[in-house]
């Protein structure tokens, strides 16, 4: 990284381009394929190679942004980051993501604060019985600059978010478990 002990390189000038204008970066590692990662208080911003930014070399991919809120899991084992993230495909229910898997053989501080930031998005967690095979869990989100948290289901097993009858039910136990973590409000004649 640096021939300096204790100093960072510079981020590359097209980050800039990743981010939007009031946005920080709050740590960055590389990838052992080069590929720059780095947190922000979005979310985690990684090299997307496959869209290119008009005019830009290939040596300045575009970034791909995963909210906080997003993320399922983030792990640390060895020099890997893996994260899973989910996609909304109904309203408040989402499928997750194919694992992404990022290799940093100089991590920097960049596992602690996507943990950091993963644990401080989730107010409310819980696993619930769809049926006798089908399981979902059911989570608060706090979202940067938004009021109250953002609500949804991830199934256990993607097959049973195609399912309209456990999808009714998944949103059922959202709207209560919703309806007991938000705050009380004087009732209004």
């Amino acid at each position: 990284m640096s021939i300096w002990p204790g100093r960072r390189p510079k981020l590359p000038t097209y980050v800039r381009t990743w981010l939007a204008p009031d946005e920080r970066v709050l740590t960055f590692a590389t990838t052992a394929y080069g590929d720059l990662v780095l947190a922000s208080p979005r979310g985690l911003w990684m090299a997307d190679h496959s869209s290119a930014r008009p005019g830009a070399s290939p040596d300045e991919p575009s970034g791909q942004l995963i909210s906080w809120e997003s993320i399922v899991t983030a792990r640390w084992a060895g020099d890997v980051l893996t994260v899973t993230a989910a996609e909304e495909v109904a309203p408040q229910i989402m499928k997750r993501l194919p694992t992404i898997s990022l290799p940093l053989p100089e991590p920097a501080d960049l596992p602690r604060v996507v943990r950091q930031r993963v644990d401080r998005s989730v107010a409310a967690s819980h696993r619930r019985a769809i049926s006798p095979t089908a399981t979902v869990l059911l989570v608060g989100r706090r979202v940067s600059g938004r009021d109250g948290l953002l609500w949804y289901a991830v199934f256990d097993r993607d097959s049973d978010a195609d399912d309209p009858q456990a999808r009714e039910l998944a949103t059922a136990m959202l709207q209560a478990a919703s309806a007991t973590m938000s705050p009380s409000r004087p009732d209004s004649d």
